[in-house]
């Protein structure tokens, strides 16, 4: 994490003063650079295979970078990291963080062979199908048919909707399907809008309530798209959308009992999530549409 300056200490202070409304803690600086957040390793690695697909392969000194990154996901996976969400609590072997570590490893395995790049395919292809087995067991409830927010947990935790997202589990798998209706039921914050997780369940070091987090709604509407529940993603996209401004900006969260916006503002996570769950809707309407037109044209694709 850096500063918008380029500044790499980045020392949290608390000041004496009020934010918005009283709001505190008022603070400079932010802990969450000191932070390991396993994740990013995946987001990374990710992105470089999506860049690949359109064309940009990695050169020499890229390949090299992204073999480190590999690498490092392939010794920390079985560490416990703050998450996705920078939780102040106690680290966790969050089951978002080790599937972007698995996502490091098996897209890194997809540039080697694509790309004719060396690399030691073997031991990666061992530590992404070893993390899969781990999370299959450690992170995911038979009872509730649901994944959870970690292992040895049963809470759960809005991220795991990212899981099909990076091709881990398929959007119609059953286990993903039943996580999707869990955190439905037990995560919505009121009106339909979906909370990161239930702060009394979750230790994350920050005090008081919190709002519905915007993306998160996005991510639900995303997974319903996917899932062919058209008119169920069409009402959580267009609650999300009841919540911009009137120059159609979001903010990061939502304030259901006060009909207010609450965080930064505005936030891109929001707006991307939005982009991408507004695409999967459209292409879900656009196969219905023509399935509508020409019956015969079904299954065709």
């Amino acid at each position: 994490m850096y500063g918008v300056g380029g500044e790499r200490r980045l020392t949290e202070i608390e000041l004496p003063l009020d934010g918005y409304r009283g709001s505190r803690p008022v603070r400079i600086g932010n802990s969450a650079a000191k932070q390991r957040q396993l994740d990013a390793y995946g987001e990374l690695v990710e992105l470089s295979w999506r860049w690949h697909l359109r064309g940009h392969s990695p050169d020499d000194d890229y390949w090299r970078f992204l073999v480190e990154l590999v690498e490092t996901a392939v010794e920390a996976w079985r560490e416990p990291d703050r998450g996705l969400w920078e939780s102040r609590g106690e680290p966790k072997h969050y089951v978002h963080s080790k599937v972007m570590l698995w996502t490091a490893i098996d897209k890194g395995l997809r540039l080697a062979e694509d790309c004719m790049r060396t690399a030691p395919v073997e031991r990666w292809r061992k530590a992404r199908d070893r993390i899969r087995r781990v999370v299959e067991r450690d992170g995911y409830d038979a009872k509730r048919n649901s994944f959870v927010q970690a292992f040895g947990s049963k809470n759960l935790d809005a991220a795991l909707l990212l899981l099909p997202s990076v091709g881990f589990i398929d959007y119609h798998d059953r286990r993903m399907v039943g996580t999707v209706d869990a955190i439905r039921e037990n995560l919505d914050a009121g009106d339909g809008l979906i909370l990161r997780y239930r702060t009394e369940e979750t230790d994350d070091g920050l005090a008081g309530r919190e709002g519905s987090f915007l993306a998160c709604t996005l991510w639900l509407a995303e997974c319903l798209a996917q899932q062919g529940r058209l008119e169920e993603a069409r009402k959580a996209f267009e609650r999300v959308l009841s919540t911009s401004n009137d120059l159609g900006l979001f903010a990061e969260e939502f304030d259901t009992e006060k009909g207010e916006m609450l965080g930064n503002f505005p936030q891109a996570l929001t707006h991307l999530s939005h982009i991408s769950a507004a695409l999967a809707l459209t292409r879900l309407e656009s196969v219905s549409t023509s399935v509508l037109d020409d019956p015969l044209s079904a299954g065709k694709d």
